[in-house]
């Protein structure tokens, strides 16, 4: 990662990020987010492994 402002990588700053016209601010959000993806990987996929997980105890109950 680049050394300025940490942000956290929810839609609302990368859309504000994009929006906001800075080439330089988007290539460090950019370089943020697929540091981030490589380390964590696919959170969608995660999510709905987690909502699985969740249906099956709550069956269980």
């Amino acid at each position: 990662m680049s050394g300025g402002t940490v942000r956290p990588l929810y839609a609302t700053s990368i859309h504000n990020t994009a929006a906001g016209g800075d080439l330089q601010q988007m290539k460090g959000l950019l370089a943020e987010a697929e540091a981030w993806l490589k380390e964590y990987g696919n959170v969608s996929a995660a999510i709905e492994v987690l909502k699985a997980e969740i249906a099956k105890l709550e069956v269980k109950r």
